[in-house]
């Protein structure tokens, strides 16, 4: 592949007539509406059809999810390490749209979402009372408390955000390098050429949008979940039910498609601002006020043992299916990092501008990485506290509603009538943030003729896709339940990942070309 192919320039600054790209659009638009259809009228086939595609994914693929997480740690590494890290994103005179808190905002924001405040609270209590058999750890002791907090640094750790960063640093090289077109196909480009925009590039970005409608409804449903049960335990006449999911969905959805038509540098900017500090806030009042040396000695000894056990648990497939522990926590969570990830690489390469591929890679990467561990850190470590040392039977809570046992925990604390509220207000942001950068890249993505200069795509897209995944999620949490979404969510990750090996081999063969990269730049 020669310079002159590479730097095929498509304008980025001559303002262009946006519409509708029709096929990208209707294609997954349809397979959405139709399997949301299927799912209401014929629920019971619907159910054996994914359940099916569900095993017949985790009996023969579990060894590729896992392996492909470990290869894209190991790729964007070296663009880390190399000189490649030194290449500007858009080129040596490009100016960055956003500083550096303000990105590291966003980027936290979009990528941990509403999961962050749910799952390092349940999934550790799940993994010490059904720890993997075929590691030998008994339910409730020592060892597999300490194997469950190391497991949350795996499976939302370093390996995950690795996932989820290349495609987007593949795309942001592509797009503002070499001037490729908005679309997932161009972070093919490197090792298909002018393929990786035609044919191909459309069916990359139709089943990406698919697939992350999919991820989308488990991310949104989960944080229905958690706005209901918070809801219920401070308005006691509000009962957590269909009816109270679907308001809060409508209530949810229009303050995100309004956020999103105010564009990036406005309302997601503003709220993915507020959402970080009462994250941080909310971790820093439950060190301090839940059982502080217990966090740091145990929190200390789990990363020991994550980091001893790093290449095992990665790479762990559970091949004798004693339990299919894996296929449960991490070899779903690295599927469910693939799903998000080629759509994420449309919005978090697209507010990359202006920056080198290490500081990418650190704000992408790193930052949230030590975030989430701190985060895990604190309140994993205060929930095996409570059910461990406290007396709490946060176990049993999680049988009578998987959320109710985040809301217990929080009871628990000193200065619980500060906490939830805060708590419940930070999930509330958490949800529109999450869902105004998906609706955001779904409709850039479904656009034609978008430029560097002008990057926002038409309202009515961002309101299509805005009540096409609120609808999802809505009919995905009644009839499907969260163990149902994550069914989904396998069926989505299965051929992303392709998309993902993809990019990564791209990646390679961007660090080879990086002197034509210089020329360019």
């Amino acid at each position: 592949m020669n310079t002159k192919s590479l730097s095929a320039k498509y304008s980025s600054d001559t303002d262009t007539h946006k519409e509708l790209n029709s096929l990208v659009f209707w294609v997954p638009f349809s397979l959405i509406a139709f399997s949301v259809i299927i799912g209401l009228i014929l629920p019971e086939t619907f159910g054996l059809v994914v359940t099916t595609g569900q095993q017949f994914i985790l009996k023969n693929f579990s060894w590729l999810f896992s392996i492909t997480g470990l290869f894209c740690l190991i790729v964007i590494s070296v663009a880390f390490f190399s000189q490649f890290g030194n290449i500007v994103i858009g080129g040596k005179k490009a100016k960055p749209v956003l500083n550096k808190w303000q990105w590291f905002s966003i980027t936290l924001c979009t990528t941990i979402a509403i999961n962050i405040l749910f799952w390092p609270i349940v999934e550790p209590l799940q993994d010490m009372l059904a720890p993997p058999q075929a590691l030998g750890f008994a339910a409730n002791t020592y060892g597999s408390a300490r194997f469950s907090l190391a497991s949350m640094y795996m499976n939302w750790g370093l390996v995950p955000y690795s996932i989820n960063a290349l495609p987007a640093l593949v795309f942001a090289i592509c797009y503002y390098n070499l001037k490729r077109p908005f679309s997932l196909g161009s972070i093919l480009f490197p090792i298909l050429g002018e393929r990786a925009n035609g044919n191909m590039g459309k069916v990359v970005d139709i089943v990406s949008l698919y697939a992350l409608a999919l991820g989308m409804g488990t991310s949104l449903g989960t944080g229905v979940l958690m706005l209901s049960g918070g809801l219920s335990r401070i308005f006691p006449f509000i009962e957590s039910a269909p009816q109270t999911w679907g308001i809060l969905i409508i209530i949810v959805m229009v303050i995100c498609i309004i956020s999103s038509i105010s564009g990036v540098l406005k309302g997601m900017r503003i709220l993915s601002e507020l959402n970080a500090k009462l994250l941080f806030s909310l971790m820093a009042v439950v060190f301090i006020v839940g059982p502080t040396v217990f966090i740091l000695d145990f929190s200390v000894e789990s990363f020991g043992s994550f980091v001893g056990h790093f290449f095992e648990r990665c790479l762990f497939t559970d091949s004798f299916r004693v339990d299919s522990w894996p296929q449960k926590w991490t070899v779903f969570s690295f599927a469910n990092y693939m799903i998000w990830a080629p759509i994420s690489a449309l919005f978090l390469g697209r507010i990359s501008k202006g920056y080198t591929v290490r500081e990418f890679i650190s704000v992408n990467v790193l930052f949230p990485m030590v975030y989430v561990f701190l985060h895990a850190s604190v309140f994993s470590s205060t929930a095996i506290w409570q059910q461990i040392v406290g007396g709490v039977d946060l176990q049993a809570n999680i049988a009578t509603g998987i959320d109710e046992a985040v809301y217990v925990l929080l009871e628990n604390l000193p200065l619980a009538h500060f906490i939830i509220p805060v708590f419940l207000f930070a999930v509330f942001i958490s949800f529109i943030t999450a869902a105004d950068s998906t609706t955001n890249a779904m409709a850039s993505l479904t656009t034609k003729n978008l430029s560097e200069s002008n990057q926002e795509a038409p309202p009515f897209l961002k309101i299509a896709w805005g009540v096409m995944i609120g609808t999802l999620a809505f009919i995905m949490l009644v009839f499907s339940g969260l163990d149902g979404m994550k069914t989904l969510t396998y069926l989505g990750g299965a051929p992303i990942t392709l998309v993902i090996i993809g990019s990564a081999f791209s990646l390679i063969k961007l660090i080879q070309m990086q002197k034509k990269l210089d020329i360019l730049q």
